[in-house]
């Protein structure tokens, strides 16, 4: 049947109901007060103007320039808290050590991590309904995973070969110009491009009213198309291993059974029926590779720029993994006895960690801070982690790269662990802080240093015009420039 062209279209109604809910939320927020209201307006803004229009016009300038009104904030107000507009509520970001050590040491029923990531990412509809109300995988990664490192290394470590293999040529006397960016992904592009779909969902979804999310999740959003396309590779995979372990639990004949996150997860879903479907696992999967990929690539991204725009750090650093892997071959403990690596992977860490804030939280209950700063149920909070790092107050020359900078620390009496790169602190936030710190720091850390340790010995590299690509920097995220290009050449 041909449609009416005296009524309007299915697109249009809906964009004259965004636009009556987004005119009624105006006037809505600008007239509301009540206790919240006036706890909040306690707490200095920035880049929020005066008027009725004000609160739109600060989720505007913190979309624009969030990373320079958080650093605004963060040296306005040193050891305080100030606020911001993120999207549609307002984002408290509390500033110094006292403070922030104080958010991430806050109970969960107070302020919660989990609903501040649904905050952001719009879990239900980004990364599915279990994430939010099941996130089992975190236990695998915190103890599985972790206890695994060392017997898996050597498969890391033929992946992370072969894929160089795969992308630079094995001339010894050339130099070739190859696209960063494939470098970094090249084993993980597939799932790199759910992460990257998880991202634009929840951004779409920040500027939807949240009565038409769901209808926009389904008619727009990457979940479901990306859910059946993973079962298609993964389904048979699963479907196998599900049956394999109702038979026989992880006692297979003959020990043929796997050493691999997918026998990890079946473990930790023993006994409940509702992770065992290949649905469910596939999700996780997905998920896992969003929480992981993402930042590892942007982390190995930072830190090969870093390294190929001073090329002065290549020498001491080779000079290094050489010694220590012809003693110890390529194994997990080689990867804890380079220090100078571990140095630099951190300092480039602690120098561009790709965000301006992070440990963000949700308030549950109203909390009060210890200087007697009270943010109502319902706000975001977080902490600064770019002005963190920076600060002078924290670091010698904090605003220069100094790649020694945590070995030199680490010669220094019982410091040795305190500045290895997984070890979370106050003022290196890269790994979040606290019991919520990133459960898969350990196997990130060596799988960094492991890719790092191979190209520097495999390769020579250089910044094909010489120098560093700046980051692309959108909302108060920073990544790696995804375009430059860098020249290699295989060593003899």
């Amino acid at each position: 049947m041909p449609a009416n062209p005296s009524m309007p279209s299915v697109p249009t109604l809906i964009g004259a109901a965004v636009l009556a809910f987004v005119i009624f939320q105006v006037f809505r927020k600008s007239l509301k007060s009540g206790p919240a209201s006036s706890s909040l307006n306690a707490i200095p803004s920035v880049g929020v103007p005066s008027g009725p229009f004000g609160f739109y016009i600060g989720a505007w300038n913190y979309i624009k320039s969030g990373r320079a009104l958080t650093e605004e904030g963060f040296y306005k107000y040193p050891g305080k808290a100030f606020k911001v507009v993120f999207v549609d509520r307002w984002l408290v970001i509390v500033n110094g050590r006292a403070l922030i050590e104080e958010l991430a040491k806050a109970p969960d029923h107070l302020v919660s991590q989990s609903e501040g990531a649904n905050s952001l990412l719009h879990v239900d509809h980004t990364l599915g309904r279990e994430q939010q109300e099941d996130p089992y995988q975190v236990a695998v990664v915190r103890t599985a995973l972790t206890r695994n490192i060392g017997i898996c290394f050597t498969i890391i470590r033929s992946e992370v070969v072969a894929a160089f293999e795969d992308l630079i040529p094995a001339k010894t006397d050339e130099w070739t110009a190859v696209p960063a960016m494939p470098v970094a992904t090249r084993t993980t592009s597939k799932l790199l491009q759910f992460a990257v779909g998880v991202m634009k969902d929840a951004m779409l979804l920040h500027i939807v009213p949240s009565f038409l999310r769901p209808l926009a999740a389904r008619m727009f959003g990457h979940l479901d198309p990306a859910t059946h396309k993973a079962m298609k590779q993964l389904g048979p995979i699963l479907k196998h291993r599900l049956e394999m372990d109702d038979q026989y639990g992880p006692d297979w004949p003959d020990g043929e059974r796997p050493i691999d996150l997918i026998s990890w997860l079946l473990d930790e879903a023993r006994g409940h029926p509702q992770r065992r479907t290949v649905r469910t696992l596939t999700r996780t999967v997905l998920n896992l590779n969003f929480a992981a990929i993402q930042s590892t690539t942007q982390a190995f991204l930072h830190a090969f720029y870093n390294l190929a725009s001073n090329l002065e750090y290549v020498q001491p650093l080779r000079k290094e993994i050489e010694s220590i892997t012809k003693l110890e071959g390529w194994t997990k403990a080689a990867m804890g006895k380079m220090v100078k690596l571990d140095s630099f992977m951190k300092e480039s860490a602690r120098f561009v960690p790709g965000i301006a804030v992070t440990l963000l939280r949700q308030v549950v209950n109203d909390f009060t801070f210890c200087d007697g700063t009270t943010v109502p149920a319902g706000t975001l909070v977080g902490a600064p982690i770019l002005a963190q790092h920076h600060n002078e107050a924290n670091y010698t020359n904090g605003g220069a790269f100094d790649p020694f900078r945590f070995s030199r620390m680490r010669e220094d009496a019982g410091e040795g662990v305190k500045h290895q790169m997984i070890t979370p602190a106050h003022d290196y936030l890269s790994f979040g802080l606290g019991r919520h710190a990133c459960p898969g720091r350990f196997f990130a850390a060596n799988e960094l240093k492991l890719i790092m340790a191979h190209l520097i010995l495999t390769y020579d590299f250089k910044l094909k015009d010489g120098v560093r690509p700046e980051d692309e920097w959108e909302f108060v995220v920073g990544s790696a420039n995804s375009t430059a290009e860098v020249m290699f050449r295989k060593r003899g």
